[in-house]
């Protein structure tokens, strides 16, 4: 089979030939593009489907969306200078506004100014949710899934769902803590504001060609297991209702902390929960996953991404991968991922030898069906 095959088989739910073995490499892209030593024969969204086709691994967070949105009477302003980069949104009902400061030791940005802290945030924020407009436009995921072909298959990702985003780009996790107390009906008006903003992209991706979507919420059951269940669990099932009504599988993105919130997510509908990110990285541990999730959904991950770097010997990740076969194999549903990135300094050998050892599980029977 080939890796497109084996994931769109995997997320049905049924049994490929082998672990279906996706990464997410573009962290350790952006890094390497950083420092200027990636290899030039892979720039390009060409060059990194042969990339992740020269380190046997499949295609799967090439990022795809079907809809583009604008806004009416928003002006978004943004400056960098000295590494710290200000945002503003100016409306007719005022304006917001914050800060990120990259690290170049990271590779990354950090929020060091949220640009919603107080019930006046929360009123021009419910304007830009309200002036979001959105038009259907599938050419960017037209053109990844024909670029990587065989190699795997574009995720198309709705906007995050209105906690998450309240928790990763607007309020971060003590100022909506504080909303929470403080303003629960003004923080519920503003949820709801920012979920109809969605309606567009989501009618999309139920009129376009994916056979499955995933919404892009970086959860993690430590933070957000509260919050989900009292803002966004209502939210989650109506979208995956509704996608499913379009023959969409849904799936969402759990790269954090999992024993607190993997059991609500089930409750959802979800078809699959990527980016399973357990014990020695994660607070589960392989052997438990199963029992926890339940015998139905399809778990996305179980290799954590740190395992990649130089601190983690050989011999401990093969390990790692023996005891998701000992544990996952024989159940199925299971698609085999990095959880959640290649880091910057990620052994990309160590990469195709997973690719490898999954190839040495072909041909070999389950004990028991899925």
């Amino acid at each position: 089979m080939t890796f497109r095959e084996r994931l769109l088989t995997a997320l049905k739910g049924e049994r490929p030939d082998t672990f279906p073995w996706f990464c997410d490499l573009t962290y350790w892209r952006h890094a390497r593009q950083a420092d200027g030593d990636y290899p030039p024969e892979y720039e390009g969204e060409e060059g990194f489907v042969a990339l992740h086709r020269d380190y046997h691994v499949g295609y799967f967070l090439g990022y795809a969306t079907v809809s583009r949105s604008t806004y009416d009477n928003v002006t978004v302003e943004s400056e960098t200078h000295n590494g710290l980069t200000t945002t503003r949104w100016v409306t007719p009902v005022g304006e917001i506004w914050g800060q990120t400061r990259y690290l170049p030791e990271t590779y990354s940005g950090a929020p060091v100014r949220w640009p919603v802290r107080d019930l006046d945030d929360l009123r021009v924020l419910r304007y830009i949710a309200d002036a979001t407009r959105t038009d259907p436009d599938q050419s960017q995921f037209l053109s990844l899934r024909e670029l990587c072909g065989d190699q795997g298959h574009p995720t198309v990702l709705p906007p995050r769902s209105p906690v998450s985003q309240m928790l990763a780009q607007w309020t971060g996790a003590t100022a909506l803590v504080y909303l929470d107390a403080d303003a629960p009906e003004e923080l519920r008006a503003t949820l709801d504001a920012l979920g109809r903003a969605a309606d567009g992209a989501y009618a999309a991706i139920e009129q376009s060609e994916t056979p499955f979507t995933e919404l892009p919420d970086n959860l993690s059951g430590e933070i957000v297991t509260p919050l989900f269940r009292k803002y966004q669990f209502d939210y989650y099932v109506q979208r995956i209702e509704s996608l499913h009504a379009s023959g969409k599988l849904v799936g969402t993105h759990l790269d954090g902390t999992i024993r607190g919130i993997l059991p609500l997510l089930v409750e959802t509908g979800l078809d699959y929960i990527e980016s399973i990110t357990p014990a020695p990285v994660g607070d589960v541990p392989v052997a438990e996953l199963r029992e926890l999730a339940g015998p139905d959904v399809v778990l996305f991950g179980g290799m954590p991404g740190a395992m990649f770097a130089p601190q983690f010997p050989r011999d401990q990740v093969r390990r790692h991968f023996d005891s998701i076969v000992e544990h996952h194999w024989d159940h199925g549903r299971f698609v085999l991922g990095s959880a959640d990135q290649i880091p910057p300094d990620g052994d990309m050998n160590l990469v195709r030898e997973v690719g490898l050892w999954c190839e040495e599980l072909i041909g070999r029977g389950a004990r028991a069906g899925l």
